[in-house]
């Protein structure tokens, strides 16, 4: 599929404002991969979203929230390591509850409170929820959790994580897509 076959977006109407067109809630980040989370908050934005918060360790607030000016940051409570500590859960499901959909993963790191804070999240938030990178890594460690979504779950991971996942790599395309 090239540029030209891409379906085409209706116009926005011109008496909708940022609050028209969602909220996305990004989890992720820490000291270190403060990149990962900015990035996947310009993806929000160039993909539409009206609002995008990115709660990330307090850490590293300041190194994500100058990516981009029209980030909305909030700072969660961090371990030793920078990364974000089990104590968030409460405010990420607080939060959750003013957004549209959210996403969980870029950045995160590894830890064993993110290995309990994950599956947690994974099992309460009712949202459309993307979960990528570490989170998928820490999902891995209590797989019985992938089976108890609190809604819409999108997994997107590579080959390797795949792997952690499931415990195998499917070997063509074919078992790829009934993965």
């Amino acid at each position: 599929m090239t540029a030209d076959n891409l379906p085409k977006l209706l116009p926005r109407d011109p008496q909708a404002h940022k609050g028209t067109f969602g909220t996305a809630l990004i989890v992720g980040g820490s000291r270190g991969m403060s990149g990962a989370v900015a990035m996947a908050g310009m993806a929000a934005l160039r993909g539409g979203a009206g609002l995008v918060r990115l709660a990330v360790p307090e850490s590293c607030l300041e190194t994500v929230a100058g990516f981009n000016p029209c980030y909305m940051t909030t700072p969660l409570p961090a371990d030793t390591h920078g990364h974000i500590a089990i104590d968030a859960y409460e405010q990420i499901v607080e939060m959750s509850e003013s957004a549209t959909a959210m996403a969980m993963g870029p950045g995160l790191g590894r830890s064993p409170e993110l290995n309990e804070l994950v599956p947690l999240l994974y099992g309460r938030i009712e949202l459309p929820l993307v979960v990528d990178a570490d989170a998928l890594n820490a999902l891995a460690d209590s797989p019985q959790d992938l089976l108890s979504p609190g809604g819409p779950r999108i997994l997107t991971p590579h080959p390797g994580e795949f792997a952690r996942l499931f415990g195998s790599m499917p070997n063509t395309d074919e078992e790829r897509k009934t993965a």
